[in-house]
């Protein structure tokens, strides 16, 4: 068998310019320009093997207007993997990849007091977020009936941006993050009539300077029950996360130890969808927090509660 190379050249680019009143009125309308150029190849070494490699040039001019300094960020990042397939049943992968994030318009620029008159400001000094990535990743379809992936998965962040709750609440880089974990996703199709298939991530994140994450849980998961009957399609579904941790900026504010720490609780939430087709036509009805749960994803602002929603499609031939 012969070896082959596939080459691929592309290129992105966008403009963007904001006139919101949570921008500091100190700035005109801040824009910003992204510019983007990648180059990849993949190498078939053959036996199913094959090697891929890739770098990414991002260049990133925002100008915050009313002759404001201008903030320029530019970044080369490689990708690296290696992966044998065993046609058609088996992927398995291993790759080293960097990434680059420089700050948004708003983690420059914003200013403006919540409804809890906490001050959020943006950060005009912050740091482009960069990242070092190790992912090890298998795919096993045994069958028409069972599939299975899983994805392993080691990150280092330096520079991560992200709101930091202190007073005022200010965008930040925070200068070391470790993140390791893996997701896991698979279908099953025991019965003709009838399909399971969900998922499950571990997401374990630290701080290199001890300071607790938020808003991050640790465990999540979603599983389906589908039930193919000759009138109507049945799916059950339930997706759950636990516990994160967040900053209580409703409580006194303490100079040395900031906000003080609290949790949100883990949470299971049920769905119902009802479908039918009807030559071209689909009708469904889904019911969405089935049990009304009451809950946050972030502090005091709590999420919807049962909700319906109905369509109705066609298809055209």
């Amino acid at each position: 068998r012969l070896a082959r190379w596939i080459l691929m050249l592309g290129y992105d680019c966008d403009w963007s310019q904001s006139n919101v009143d949570l921008i500091n009125q100190q700035y005109g309308n801040p824009s910003q320009f992204s510019l983007g150029g990648f180059f990849q190849s993949k190498y078939s070494i053959g036996s199913g093997f094959n090697f891929s490699s890739g770098i990414r040039y991002d260049y990133r001019i925002a100008n915050p207007g009313n002759n404001f300094q201008k903030r320029i960020y530019t970044h080369l990042t490689p990708k690296i993997s290696l992966s044998y397939s065993m046609k058609p049943t088996r992927l398995f992968s291993v790759s080293y990849s960097q990434g680059f994030r420089a700050p948004s318009i708003s983690e420059l620029y914003l200013y403006h007091f919540t409804s809890y008159e906490l001050e959020v400001k943006g950060n005009p000094e912050l740091l482009p977020e960069k990242v070092e990535s190790l992912e090890i990743t298998h795919e096993n379809k045994y069958n028409d009936l069972w599939f299975w992936s899983i994805a392993i998965f080691h990150n280092r962040y330096e520079n991560m941006i992200d709101f930091v709750y202190d007073s005022p609440a200010i965008a930040k880089n925070i200068k070391g993050v470790i993140s390791k974990g893996f997701e896991y996703q698979f279908n099953f199709k025991p019965l003709e009539k009838f399909i399971i298939n969900g998922s499950y991530s571990f997401l374990d994140m630290q701080d290199l300077e001890g300071d607790t994450i938020l808003y991050r849980s640790k465990y999540r998961g979603k599983l389906f029950f589908e039930i193919n009957l000759d009138i109507i399609t049945l799916i059950l579904g339930l997706q759950g996360w636990s516990k994160q941790y967040y900053a209580d900026f409703l409580e006194h504010f303490d100079y040395v130890h900031g906000f003080p720490i609290k949790e949100l609780p883990q949470r299971i939430i049920p769905e119902l969808i009802l479908s039918r087709d009807y030559n071209t036509y689909n009708f469904s009805v889904s019911i969405n927090n089935l049990l009304d749960t009451k809950y946050d994803l972030i502090q005091n602002y709590t999420m919807p509660g049962r909700t319906w929603q109905f369509s109705l499609t066609k298809t055209i031939k």
